[in-house]
């Protein structure tokens, strides 16, 4: 008995150590854009893997310790990881802002031709933008095509140019968002590192800073870079935190 009371009273202090270096106190905070309060917003403390929402008024409350790490997203601003201070946790209060992510749209060609399906509008066009038709070729008057009152008012078959350019403008806009998607995935890797930060990897998961990519790629086999480009964040984060141990134990062991 004397023997094992020592260690009992060694086995208290070092969990009691563990418990207050663990304690999380409740924060409170709001999110913020160019002083627009900002709804919707997730917040993760990923040392806890514990998360909420803003609210309607952009306020949130999620509790912390001493150097957690919390990760604030939104479809449309950039990811904000914030690593818990002493003196974060004395005032008890976050106030964050977030930065609106500046899309460019992508390039488009107009051209004069372009229809607009109506064909009693667009015939008329026709005869500004091919110059070979003559007014007669395109004159449908006498059928009542050019009367939107007219019980005539129909599309005929013979409209052909109107529905290949109707084809035409489907398959270019699938090809454009097809091309978009391979390019946003080629590019997820990276753009969910700098998202998140090198010190999320290497402090709060073990990667080295040379395997950060690779693990990330690794982790594709749960479809992360998918989720990342549907811009589903907190599914990629906790997908990452369950993978690392078998990625370290596989790959660097």
């Amino acid at each position: 008995m004397k023997r094992i009371l020592p260690v009992l009273v060694f086995l208290f202090v070092a969990l009691g150590s563990d418990l207050l270096a663990q304690e999380r106190i409740m924060l409170n905070g709001v999110i913020q854009s160019d002083s627009v309060l900002l709804p919707d917003i997730h917040i993760l403390n990923l040392s806890s893997r514990q998360g909420t929402i803003s609210g309607f008024d952009g306020e949130f409350r999620i509790s912390a310790a001493v150097n957690d790490t919390l990760i604030f997203s939104g479809i449309q601003f950039h990811t904000l990881g914030l690593i818990v201070d002493e003196e974060i946790l004395e005032r008890r209060y976050l106030k964050i802002e977030l930065k609106p992510k500046i899309e460019e749209l992508s390039e488009i060609e107009l051209k004069g031709h372009d229809l607009d399906g109506l064909f009693y509008i667009d015939t008329r066009r026709m005869r500004d933008s091919l110059p070979l038709v003559t007014d007669e070729a395109v004159d449908f008057s006498n059928q009542g095509y050019d009367d939107p009152t007219s019980g005539n008012y129909v599309v005929p078959s013979a409209n052909i140019l109107n529905l290949v350019s109707m084809i035409g403008k489907k398959k270019r806009k699938e090809n454009a968002e097809k091309n978009n998607l391979i390019q946003q995935k080629r590019q997820a890797p990276a753009n969910l590192r700098k998202e998140l930060g090198d010190d999320v990897f290497v402090s709060q998961m073990g990667i080295p800073k040379t395997h950060i990519e690779p693990f990330i790629r690794y982790c594709q086999k749960k479809k992360i870079i998918d989720l990342y480009v549907e811009g589903r964040l907190m599914e990629v984060i906790d997908i990452l935190i369950k993978e690392k141990d078998n990625y370290i134990r596989e790959r660097l062991n």
